[in-house]
């Protein structure tokens, strides 16, 4: 994992480090925040979150700030990014940016163009009035159709099917990466147990993304951990059991947080 030197979080929250261009220095400065804040808060960098979801980097980056394409009639042109990243200007992205990559995470494994799936988004957005469907809706399945069921809590009465706007069909791996994400009543996501692409619906949840818990860092669910700081200390040579004596956790605890982040 690679990550930048414009992003460092705090321990127990997020939080953001922006440089001083007048004099080149990194300037600190702590800030009381409200739940709804840390999790909109810029902390990620595009590099970081492809790695805690498993897709390449170029790809994330198309996501959130477009990618440019040519057409017959208007030459050259840019398309929007599906996912606005929390801060434009530095291309760093917040805990909500990450849940919702997660989800856009599904589409890779059946191999639907970014194209279709952002005609459904924006449908959504325009059918919604909703910014943001990827972070508020929740989908349910049947047979080969995708329907939007709730959006920001609120329940449909009327289902939409969503699926004939960018042609998915991907209802079993979609659900799986939703099952992922934990949600307020209001819909919003708490907490995302990260699922790299390929990995199967039984993937245990052992590894958990907390805006407050372990500086938002992927952790171990169970003891809070960061996982981390398991992969750098078994890379300097310590044993799978040593650590699991010093941890005091089980030994399939530690194998999960070094596979996690050496995947």
């Amino acid at each position: 994992m690679v990550f930048s030197r414009q992003t460092v979080a705090y321990i127990g929250t997020c939080a953001h480090l922006e440089k001083s261009y007048s004099g080149g220095d990194v300037a600190r400065t702590k800030l009381e925040r409200s739940e709804e804040e840390v999790r909109e808060f810029p902390c990620y960098s595009i590099e970081e979150v492809a790695a805690y979801i498993g897709v390449p980097k170029r790809t994330l980056r198309n996501w959130t700030t477009g990618y440019y394409y040519r057409t017959t009639a208007h030459g050259k042109r840019k398309a929007p990014p599906i996912i606005p990243p929390a801060d434009p200007k530095h291309n760093l992205l917040s805990f909500y940016n990450l849940a919702e990559a997660q989800v856009l995470a599904a589409t890779r494994e059946r191999n639907i163009p970014t194209a279709k799936v952002r005609r459904a988004v924006e449908y959504m957005r325009e059918q919604f009035g909703e910014d943001r469907p990827l972070l508020h809706c929740i989908f349910e399945t049947a047979g080969q159709h995708l329907f939007l069921a709730s959006i920001a809590g609120r329940k449909l009465k009327h289902p939409l099917d969503v699926s004939r706007y960018g042609q998915f069909a991907f209802r079993s791996v979609l659900k799986k990466y939703l099952s992922r994400i934990e949600r307020d009543p209001n819909g919003n996501p708490t907490r995302i147990f990260p699922l790299k692409a390929g990995q199967g619906r039984r993937t245990k949840k052992r590894i958990v993304i907390h805006p407050f818990l372990s500086a938002g860092k992927p952790s171990l669910s169970q003891s809070g951990i960061m996982v981390e700081v398991i992969w750098r200390r078994k890379k300097d040579g310590e044993s799978i059991k040593n650590l699991a004596k010093d941890f005091r956790l089980r030994p399939s605890e530690i194998k999960a947080a070094i596979q996690y982040y050496a995947a």
